[in-house]
């Protein structure tokens, strides 16, 4: 009965302990089944099913009681190729380019600065950059990242370590001791904790309320919590002291995993932006007074005393959103133990900066560089992997360009400029830039002044408004003003945003074609995605080469073609322009055995016609919807064929399309045609029914010199005995007589 009696005993103690864990086991299914909660992984599968992105959720691992920072949109191969080379760049905003969009990150600038030197291998850059955050994101990101088997990582952090988030003077969990802040990053991706803490938040918002002032302040406001930090007081050095373990632990695991790490020193702005808060503590001087100091040693020419001045007094600045020089010293310390590859850009931007002292002419605030300084950036990590030889130990040097080359060169235009400007109008409307009891009223306040004053300023005003989408209104509005240059321009610059999208490198392409600027349009068709495999990319190329009377750079890309999956009509314009090259370069036995195949397809195929103009494949991407919308036209449903082939010139505008829309216009007597057929007609030539279809449009125009010159181009391609042509003329006589068409 007593053994009995203990049994009982033990079962009813286990059923106790077992319990618990058994409801909350039972209540993380039932979340997880009903979609409750959120997958905060780094990386997720992306929508191409051969790619990893960044988790855009990830920011919620951080942030509770304020809206989370998202990362870049960035992604790749999920399987990391033989010749591929994979490198992971860790840090906050100035990682990510603010004030900038992502066309400026300098993560962006290195990819293709790393491309060009290694064409044949695959170069992944890859950035984890997060705004408002600090070492412990980055350390929290470590085994994930390892997982993904990068062979260098880049960092560049330590600004945030006081106010960003879970920093020790932060509003988002800054006052907990470090385990737990480490154990809640361990937990957040149970859902049942994240059930907790949105109950948590929740109540924490009813006790404090969002004010409308609290809602117009910037991030960098909103971060802040206690904001005073004197310089060697215990906050101060418990910031150090998190800083140093949070990086020793992660370093310490990328040298166990084998993993190059290459690691910078701060830039601050020191010249330019004095301290935002000076103190009377009896230990130290005030910081205000150190700066005035400097201006004036600087005034006298004592530039090195200066520059030691102003330094001293941003260390001395009590509310510390620049990194003090003791966290220089840290990260020194940590690569030289850890035996890392450590980088001077401080040194860098003051070797660039007048008399050595970082300011404007390289920062745009307190600590985010301008373009130059970003490309400075990119600089100083692309000669530090070189001096490392990664990659390869031996490195092209024919290949390499200067960075001042890619700063001319870029996908950047007064556009991305100006939104830089008014992010920073707006950051500097508030604290700390301002008074404390300021209310940054920017958004509601500030007057554009111009077009591209107000495209930027909607990006600012406006959430769902992004940076490509007024880059895209002002090449639309460059473009209807034939200002197609300008117009190129801006697609590159959203290319550039963008990299994956392909379709921007080809509109940038196609307008600098008609610009007449053939470099520029080669460069941007041999930048886009995989354009050694793009069959529109490569016959475009082809095109433009042959144009400019470079042969052999336009028979390599034709044999490239050859290895392609063509339909019929696009091995057709292969081997037409084929023919012609081939002709042109003296290959008379290849010409011949091309002009056979050609007229054993098209035995009407003419050798005089149609030289000149450049040859386009309709790309994949809209061949459904010209499918579909020749199907809706065959069933006599005009109306949403029209519709459906507008919407296919959205995605991807080509001179075909303008054809198809332009002819069902004109089978409706619709004058809207016109200008549909007039950019159709800039490249395609010898279309017999277009040149028709636009001399009775500038007939009904009263435009007698246009109709003239397209009845005549009608007779040098139909012939002037042609039915057709015969009809046009009388119509023409009967209306220069009559001023009548219809």
């Amino acid at each position: 009965m007593l053994k009995l009696k203990n049994r009982k005993k033990v079962f009813f103690y286990a059923l106790m302990v077992i319990l618990p864990y058994f409801v909350l086991a039972l209540l993380e299914l039932g979340l997880r089944l009903f979609s409750f909660g959120d997958d905060l992984s780094l990386f997720i599968p992306s929508s191409d099913s051969k790619y990893y992105e960044i988790n855009r959720l990830v920011g919620e691992r951080f942030f509770s009681k304020y809206e989370h920072t998202t990362p870049l949109s960035e992604k790749f191969l999920k399987e990391k190729p033989a010749n591929g080379y994979r490198i992971f760049v860790l840090g906050e905003s100035t990682i990510q380019g603010f004030p900038y969009d992502a066309n400026v990150a300098f993560t962006r600038i290195l990819q293709r600065r790393l491309q060009n030197i290694f064409p044949n291998r695959i170069i992944e850059v890859v950035n984890l950059g997060l705004t408002a955050v600090n070492s412990y994101t980055l350390l929290d990101f470590t085994d994930e990242l390892l997982q993904q088997k990068p062979d260098a990582v880049l960092i560049y952090t330590g600004h945030n370590e006081y106010y960003g988030a879970l920093g020790v003077a932060s509003m988002e969990n800054g006052s907990i001791p470090r385990w737990l802040k480490k154990l809640h990053l361990k937990i957040i991706h149970v859902r049942t904790y994240q059930l907790l803490q949105r109950g948590m938040g929740s109540i924490y918002k009813l006790m404090h309320p969002n004010t409308k002032d609290e809602a117009k302040a910037t991030m960098m406001e909103k971060m802040v919590g206690k904001n005073l930090i004197p310089y060697n007081s215990k906050m101060y050095l418990e910031g150090l002291v998190q800083f140093s373990d949070n990086m020793s632990d992660l370093l310490g695991k990328l040298k166990e995993a084998q993993v190059p790490v290459i690691i910078s020193d701060l830039v601050s702005n020191v010249r330019d932006l004095p301290p935002f808060r000076s103190l009377d503590d009896g230990n130290y001087p005030r910081a205000d007074s150190l700066f005035s100091n400097a201006k004036r040693l600087e005034a006298d020419r004592l530039f090195d005393k200066a520059k030691e001045e102003y330094i001293q007094a941003k260390d001395l600045d009590v509310i510390r959103f620049r990194a003090p020089e003791d966290v220089n010293k840290i990260i020194a310390h940590l690569a030289d133990s850890l035996g890392l590859s450590q980088i001077s850009l401080k040194s860098l931007f003051e070797k660039y900066s007048p008399q050595g002292i970082i300011g404007n002419s390289l920062m745009t605030d307190h600590l985010h560089p301008n373009i130059d300084g970003y490309f400075l950036m990119a600089e100083g990590f692309f000669q530090a992997l070189r001096d490392h030889g990664m990659i390869e130990n031996y490195w092209d040097s024919t290949r390499v360009q200067p960075w001042t080359y890619y700063r001319h060169n870029w996908g950047f235009t007064e556009l991305d400029s100006m939104i830089a400007v008014i992010r920073i109008k707006h950051l500097k409307a508030g604290w700390p830039f301002q008074p404390e009891t300021t209310v940054n009223n920017f958004r509601t306040t500030y007057t554009p002044n111009g077009m591209i004053d107000s495209l930027a300023f909607t990006c600012i005003k406006y959430v769902d408004v992004n940076s490509s989408m007024v880059h895209k209104r002002l090449a639309t509005y460059y473009e209807s003003m034939g200002d197609l240059k300008h117009a190129s321009k801006e697609y590159l610059a959203i290319a550039y945003i963008s990299p994956s999208d392909v379709s921007s490198y080809y509109y940038a392409a196609d307008l600098a074609y008609k610009a007449k600027e053939y470099t520029n349009a080669i460069r941007y068709l041999q930048e886009s995605p995989n354009a050694d495999t793009s069959s529109y990319a490569q016959l475009t190329l082809a095109s433009l080469y042959h144009s400019q009377k470079n042969n052999k750079e336009a028979l390599i890309c034709l044999d490239r073609l050859q290895n392609l999956h063509l339909d019929d009509n696009n091995y057709l314009q292969v081997q037409e322009l084929k023919y012609r090259v081939q002709k042109d370069s003296g290959l008379s036995s290849a010409a011949e055995n091309t002009l056979e195949d050609i007229k054993r397809i098209d035995p009407s195929f003419n050798e005089s016609g149609g030289g000149k103009r450049i040859a386009i494949l309709i790309p994949a991407r809209i061949k459904p919807y010209l499918e579909k919308a020749e199907s809706l036209r065959k069933n006599g449903q005009t109306k949403e064929a029209l519709a459906i082939l507008k919407e296919a010139n959205t995605i991807h505008e080509i001179s075909y399309t303008d054809l198809l829309i332009g002819k069902l216009l004109f089978s409706q007597k619709n004058i809207e045609a016109l200008p549909y057929l007039e950019k159709a007609h800039k490249e395609i030539k010898d279309d017999p029914s277009l040149t028709y279809c636009l001399c009775i449009l500038y007939m009904i125009k009263r435009d007698v010199p246009k109709a003239k010159a397209a009845m005549d181009d009608l007779a040098r391609i139909q012939g002037e005995n042609h039915p057709q042509y015969k009809q046009l003329k009388a119509l023409f006589e009967k209306h220069v007589k009559n001023k009548e068409v219809f």
